[in-house]
């Protein structure tokens, strides 16, 4: 051979040792630094009621802000005697102790200590004794702290000394309820309880008392209890009880694959001495999604199952990579690869735990790139991992290439799942250069993922002066303190971060209504049309809207209403419902509602969120993809969690002074605002109940069945000779012993909202807007007196109801009290506008 042969194999051969000399030489002494999730370790506690177990709850590393942390109430008799259970799953218990406070937290009404308690086969008994220091069918916070050496676990829940046997009664009546579900030979349970079968017969991911019968029983599907039911009870008071049953289904199908599903039925009860009445039945559904199942359809579709109508799903530019939200978890279809990556889920691939499977935190996918690479935001619970038992926002990446996952940052939280879903779930958004933008406590914060600095970009914000497009890349806002009366908006690119200013002249008033796609939406108003009434009530008649493309600014549609003026808007889709209102008599009053069109739907899109019918399943989700095809082989892959160097906390300084209303209903948090009459909407639309800050109720349909007219119900001397609103506020001043010249204070410029609060400091004062007579009387219940507008200038009191369908009103004008039906009441106020003022106790 050659020297010219010889000579380049001898260098290819010495070049291949030292790279394999190299490799092993720089990774010597370094270890992987990938590893999957840790175990979940923390016990679960719960309670005994009547040899039914109820009430599970799970540990936090962390002490909570207990006023954030309502869950369910544990009921106690008048022995106070409380039983318990701890599953400690190995963890080793040292201690265990509990303080009881009043609801706001703010009173220490005991602190004990467990003294005896039995420890066998990993779970814990014991039955307590409960001090005598609680007021019956009164709600305190209770809160168990169990140490671990050096260690504490907390657990938080109300309780309430009521009648424990009436209680175990509606538990029992549910579990019944439930177990009949999975009979299907004999449906007679549930005639006495169904009503006219009006809801969908097509689905199983919903269902309540308008299905049928055999969709209660599950139809066809051969459905099985797979997990224990986790019996909670929600609500406890004189009208109805609020209980919800969690438990996992499983189903095998007609491939043989078994499917599991996470289920919830709500309930609604009210109990008599004859019977007891199902008030409200609901069942939600949701398949656990397996990759290890077949999930392509011919058609190249994503079988996602039953589940609920809303996904969260999101495709990079080229469509060749989906990501998808399903139960909790986070998964990446990669197409042309023909892979399926599980890149994020806390329930392991053996079984079912019942910590890992505790579904109180959400995914937020923010983008995907065309190398199938993700950012994307989990919030709420930490079920394993690093930050096994708190409660916070991680914001993470995930590399599609090395399929590896980076935590960028993690902002803790002091406050429960249902609550930081409800405020901070209006707005999230990640962009390119690294900046995590996120909405808490009224302001909109921007953190800054390379420097880890935070900086509050705008603070302040009220319900009304501001919004966010659907993927949250643009904001919209006004000054809060000028909301009825500035000429300018502002609206921020997240993207870029620049902001560009929308302007009117000085006699138009301008107002961030939405966003359809990304085209923003605001409305303007004459400045002379919006006005105050007497109550100090501002109303903001809209006389046009303007579709703007964000793009370039550029004004893409107007609306002007043939009639009337433009109250507030709703968007579905691509379609604007126009809510309008016209003048009558001085007031403005609703007329009726206007659609209009923007964009027409993208029909090139290339995934989408379609539904299909099963024989056995009834209705199925699946995310279509266009020109899809089944792949011949698909390859599954865990994404690994990167270990981190650097400390990614990030510690966000909230205002704790801030006012809200949380909606609770059906066991969880579905709205939050500082709006009151929009939660009571909600909580009336829901059939739940509205808690402010404090924990304190503001609104609940459960109410005494008739409340006589209150006496000494009269204005002062100062105030005899004055309109009818300055008597009616002087009247509910005097009612709490307060003499003050109304007259003068409103003649000084202050609302009757001003003057209440100046005068009952220890009162919340409450300014309701929209709701309706029925929704009123909750505060008479309470003692309180209710201001009524009756028109521009006028006001009532309303201060009883009859328990056949009448209203009490006082009268300051004549000083006269007479009773009105509902429907006479409703005409007359809403001659006022619709608008209330009440106050309940601090």
């Amino acid at each position: 051979m050659s020297k010219k042969v010889i000579k380049p194999i001898v260098l290819i051969v010495v070049f291949i040792a030292a790279l394999i000399t190299f490799c092993i030489t720089t990774n010597k002494g370094n270890k992987d630094m990938t590893t999957k999730q840790a175990d979940a370790t923390l016990p679960v506690m719960s309670f005994n009621l009547d040899k039914i177990k109820i009430n599970t709850l799970h540990g936090y590393t962390t002490e909570m802000d207990p006023t954030k942390m309502r869950d369910c109430v544990i009921p106690i008799s008048d022995d106070r005697k409380l039983s318990l259970s701890i599953s400690t799953y190995g963890m080793a218990v040292d201690r265990i102790s509990y303080k009881i406070r009043s609801m706001d937290g703010k009173r220490l009404v005991a602190d004990d200590e467990i003294s005896s308690f039995s420890n066998k086969d990993n779970t814990i008994q014991a039955d307590v004794n409960m001090p005598n220091v609680m007021d019956e069918n009164t709600e305190y916070l209770l809160v168990f702290t169990i140490t671990s050496g050096q260690d504490n676990v907390y657990y938080y829940s109300r309780i309430m000394q009521t009648d424990g046997k009436a209680a175990a009664k509606v538990v029992e009546f549910a579990k019944k309820f439930h177990d009949e579900t999975f009979i299907k030979d004999d449906k007679s349970f549930f005639t006495t309880y169904m009503e006219t079968t009006t809801g969908d017969r097509n689905t199983l991911a919903h269902v309540d008392l308008t299905s049928t019968v055999s969709q209660i029983t599950w139809g066809s599907m051969a459905a099985a209890q797979y997990t224990n039911p986790v019996i909670a009870l929600k609500e406890i008071n004189d009208s109805y009880d609020v209980v919800t049953i969690d438990y996992v289904m499983s189903c095998v199908d007609g491939k043989g694959e078994t499917e599991y599903y996470n289920v919830r039925e709500y309930f609604r009860l009210r109990q008599t001495e004859s019977r007891m009445y199902v008030l409200n039945y609901e069942r939600t559904a949701n398949q656990i999604f397996n990759s290890e199942n077949s999930f392509i359809s011919d058609s190249g579709s994503v079988m996602l199952g039953i589940r609920s109508s809303e996904a969260e799903y999101r495709a990079n530019e080229a469509g060749s990579v989906i990501c998808f939200v399903q139960e909790g978890d986070l998964y990446s279809y990669d197409i042309n690869n023909g892979m399926i990556i599980k890149v994020f889920s806390f329930r392991d691939a053996e079984g079912i735990d019942e910590r890992e499977n505790w579904n109180h935190h959400d995914i937020k996918i923010v983008s995907v790139d065309e190398a199938g690479s993700i950012d994307f935001v989990v919030y709420g619970y930490m079920n394993r991992g690093t930050h096994e038992g708190e409660v916070g926002t991680g914001v993470y990446h995930y590399d599609g290439l090395a399929h590896t996952i980076d935590e960028e940052a993690f902002i803790p939280s002091k406050t429960s799942y249902e609550v930081l879903k409800a405020e901070m779930g209006k707005m999230l958004y990640l962009n390119e250069k690294n900046e995590f933008y996120l909405m808490m406590d009224d302001s909109l914060y921007r953190i800054n993922l390379g420097s880890m600095s935070v900086k509050k970009v705008v603070e302040g914000l009220s319900t009304g002066s501001y919004c966010a497009s659907e993927s949250n890349r643009y904001f919209a806002w006004v000054d809060s303190a000028n909301q009825y009366s500035s000429n300018t908006i502002k609206v921020m690119d997240l993207k870029s971060g620049k902001t560009f200013e929308v302007k009117k002249g000085d006699d138009q008033y301008l107002r961030p209504l939405g966003f359809i796609g990304e085209d923003f939406i605001y409305g303007q108003a004459n400045a002379a049309d919006v006005v105050s009434d007497a109550a100090g009530n501002t109303t903001f008649p809209m006389n046009g809207l303007i579709i703007l493309d964000t793009s370039d600014q550029s004004e893409l549609k107007t609306y002007t209403p043939s009639g009337g003026y433009v109250e507030k808007i709703s968007v579905d889709g691509y379609t604007v419902t126009i809510d309008l209102i016209a003048q009558n008599n001085g007031v403005y009053a609703e007329i009726g509602q206007d659609t209009i069109m923007n964009r027409e739907a993208d029909s090139k899109q290339k995934i989408a969120l379609d539904t299909s019918q099963s024989d056995t399943k009834l209705t199925v989700s699946a995310i279509s993809i266009a020109g899809g095809k089944k792949p011949d082989k698909l390859k599954q892959l865990t994404a690994q969690m990167t270990i981190n160097s650097h400390d990614t906390a990030v510690d966000l300084k909230f205002d704790d002074n801030t006012v809200h209303f949380y909606v609770y209903a059906k066991g969880d948090v579905i709205f939050a605002s500082d709006n009151i009459s929009d939660a009571i909407k909600q909580a009336n639309d829901s059939m739940g109940v509205v808690i402010d800050s404090n924990q304190q109720y503001v609104w609940m349909r459960a109410r005494k069945n008739a409340v006589n007219a209150f006496a000494n119900i009269a204005c002062n001397e100062i105030d005899k000779d004055a309109d009818s609103v300055v008597k009616s506020v002087s009247a509910m001043l005097t009612y709490n012993d307060v003499t003050v010249s109304v007259s003068e204070l409103i003649g000084a410029g202050s609302s009757a909202v001003d003057v209440l609060k100046n005068n009952l400091p220890d009162k919340e004062i409450l300014d309701l807007q929209g709701v309706s007579s029925e929704d009123i009387i909750f505060y008479i219940s309470q003692g309180n007196p209710v201001f009524a507008m009756t028109g521009n200038t006028s006001a009532v009191l309303v201060t009883g109801y009859s328990s056949n369908g009448a209203l009490y009103i006082y009268n300051p004008d004549n000083g006269a009290t007479t009773s009105m039906s509902y429907e006479d009441a409703d005409r007359m106020f809403y001659n006022g506008g619709l608008h209330f003022i009440t106050y309940m106790t601090k």
